[in-house]
């Protein structure tokens, strides 16, 4: 890929030269760069898969760029060369992700608490937390509050669970554009 400042050669060229060369301007650079090559043949299942992901991630984008409460928050973690519509188009494709569920603070009685840290590329908005007995039924299910330190969320228990042992513990996390992200732990 080569680079130009808007040389006497280049000049502000856009667009393309035959079906050899890609000319764009980027952060005031001209860049040309080899023209892609069109696909022969039906995409795969995985490849379909992933065009769905894009043109619903693409019109996520645009709705974003049209509120400006949200232009201003995804503004504020842009990256160099980065604009608010790539920014919101990168969110949408990468989902939350639960790190870690602490249950020091669990021992199955009324008030016990569990710790559960989350992350997200912009924002993750709420932590939902299920406990499950040891037979697989559903003991509680509640969100978790956020802490102070904007990664970790309290879940305080509701139920009593009497028989810890073999409980399962779901927590998902959910950010701005809904995707999910979960992690279960067994006691």
């Amino acid at each position: 890929m080569a680079y130009s400042n808007n040389s006497v050669i280049t000049g502000k060229f856009k667009g393309s030269l035959g079906k050899e060369l890609v000319f764009r301007e980027w952060a005031g650079k001209t860049v040309v760069a080899k023209a892609p090559k069109a696909r022969s043949g039906a995409p795969t299942e995985a490849q379909a898969k992933t065009q769905e992901n894009f043109l619903l991630a693409a019109r996520y984008a645009k709705f974003i760029v049209n509120d400006p409460a949200m232009v201003a928050g995804y503004a504020a973690t842009l990256r160099p060369r980065q604009n608010v519509y790539s920014r919101a188009l990168e969110d949408f494709i990468n989902p939350p992700t639960v790190v870690s569920i602490t249950t020091r603070g669990y021992t199955g009685a009324v008030g016990d608490t569990l710790t559960i840290r989350a992350k997200d590329d912009f924002r993750v908005v709420k932590v939902l937390v299920e406990i499950y007995a040891a037979d697989g039924t559903l003991v509680e299910q509640g969100d978790g509050i956020q802490n102070t330190n904007g990664v970790d969320y309290t879940y305080t228990a509701r139920q009593a669970n009497p028989s810890l042992a073999g409980s399962t513990i779901k927590a998902i996390a959910i950010d701005v554009p809904g995707n999910e992200g979960t992690l279960e732990i067994s006691l």
